[in-house]
């Protein structure tokens, strides 16, 4: 037996599980340090991946628009200084800054906190828009993807000459951040995002799949449509920079071989969350496990969820409510100003409460658009993937509510879930382990390298 440790309600909880049966464990990575986030940028407009540097793409009548999305705000002012260095390079082609918008790109995130984090010294320079994708009279229409989305986008975009990225590239549940991501959520309209958020329908998860994606492709064409020039994405340990068509795809690739383990779909998926007080956690975590087991494979997840809610007097039409109230109330935060109270912790009660509601039903709330998608989308795509993993839970959760939310087996003990599952897929079965839950597995159809 080989013997693993995660967390729990009052210290620790062992694991013990055959060490033939062990195919592969899932763990994180050290990656050294390349440079200063600074010299990462630097070094990577020097040669842009897909399109001319930035000197000879713009002239001194360009308007330009600097997006930035929520996650990379710190690190634009100091200690960092990548926004007055994207501004210098500007300026010395020529731009001068006037002639030069920031945009915070947060999708339907809301603005709390933002402009503190922006940094001082630099913002005061150039004219600074906070977007809002709920006010259409803020929008313009640029036309529609090849699937079908009609895309809104932030005026100050459209009307630019010249638009230029800051996010980040990994894995998300619609499948990788970065790219043009931060035209579509990051400053399209509404009716925008919730038609491209439907596409988590489709029937192979899309969690963790990178080029090839469909929902990718219909972001991809929502950048060009925006007239997106350059993107520049911090991912692992280094920043690519270039056309998004060309950059993205080899920021993923490099993420992939650098933070992630390649495997074979096993029969059996252990994946040790631990001490999460609710379900909270299972936030793509789920959705990698379904990938990470065959078709008549099982998941064994690891969860205390000690605290998870009782949401039986919620009516299903409170929670969707809710998901559109939340929604609205953070749609309100400013960069300065957070008022949204309660919001977020709602919006969740609200998830949990629709993720009891069966797969049709929920099929019905995303293609229908009751609700908000942003939040109906992680409902759907949870309790999918809970039920074709056939998803067994060792938790202090009480067992009939922890089928409400469709897991096939619950227990308090991980010996009895172990034990329960080899007797259904055999006791040769191949075991993939992460446990404590650390590192991202990566399957055959998601590398971008087969």
């Amino acid at each position: 037996m080989k013997m693993f440790q995660t967390s729990w309600i009052n210290g620790s909880l062992s694991l013990r599980i055959p060490k033939k049966n062990i195919d592969s464990v899932i763990t994180s990575r050290d990656l050294p340090t390349l440079g200063q986030p600074l010299e990462l940028v630097q070094k990577a407009l020097e040669k842009p991946l897909g399109c001319p540097p930035i000197k000879d793409a713009v002239r001194s009548t360009s308007q330009v628009v600097l997006l930035v999305t929520d996650t990379m705000a710190d690190k634009m002012g100091p200690p960092h200084n990548i926004g007055p260095y994207l501004l210098s390079r500007f300026n010395d082609a020529g731009v001068p800054d006037k002639k030069i918008t920031v945009v915070h790109a947060p999708g339907m995130h809301g603005h709390g906190g933002a402009k503190q984090r922006f940094g001082h010294g630099w913002l005061h320079r150039v004219k600074y828009v906070e977007h809002h994708p709920h006010r259409e009279e803020d929008l313009v229409f640029v036309g529609t993807t090849s699937m079908g989305t009609p895309v809104w986008v932030n005026k100050a975009v459209a009307e630019a000459d010249y638009v230029l990225g800051v996010g980040g590239c990994a894995p998300s549940l619609f499948g990788w951040h970065g790219g043009a991501g931060i035209i579509l959520p990051g400053v399209a309209g509404r009716d925008t995002i919730r038609h491209n958020h439907t596409y988590i329908l489709m029937d192979r998860p899309i969690c963790g799949w990178g080029p090839g994606n469909p929902q990718r492709e219909d972001v991809q064409n929502a950048g060009d449509l925006a007239g997106f020039k350059m993107k520049i994405d911090f991912t692992a340990n280094t920043v690519f920079a270039g056309y998004h068509r060309v950059e993205w795809p080899t920021a993923v690739e490099y993420c992939q071989e650098q933070t992630m383990t390649p495997i074979q779909p096993a029969d059996i998926y252990i994946m040790g969350i631990g001490a999460s007080p609710n379900l909270g956690c299972l936030y793509m975590s789920i959705e990698m496990a379904e990938q990470a087991t065959h078709e008549n494979g099982i998941t064994i997840l690891v969860c205390s969820a000690h605290e998870q809610p009782d949401l039986l007097e919620w009516s299903e039409s409170r929670a969707l409510q809710q998901t559109l109230d939340s929604t609205d109330a953070w749609l309100e935060n400013t960069g300065t100003t957070i008022t949204s109270g309660d919001a977020h912790h709602l919006d969740t009660l609200a998830r949990f409460r629709l993720m009891q509601l069966p797969i049709p039903r929920l099929a019905q709330v995303l293609s229908r658009r009751e609700g908000e998608p942003r939040s109906t989308c992680m409902s759907w795509s949870h309790r999918r993937a809970i039920e074709r993993g056939r998803t067994m839970i060792v938790t202090e959760m009480g067992e009939m509510q922890a089928y409400s939310y469709g897991f096939a087996y619950a227990t308090k003990c991980f010996d009895d879930a172990l034990n329960q599952a080899m007797d259904t897929v055999g006791t040769d079965a191949r075991i993939i382990v992460n446990v404590p839950l650390a590192g991202v597995p990566l399957p055959p159809q998601n590398r971008v390298k087969g």
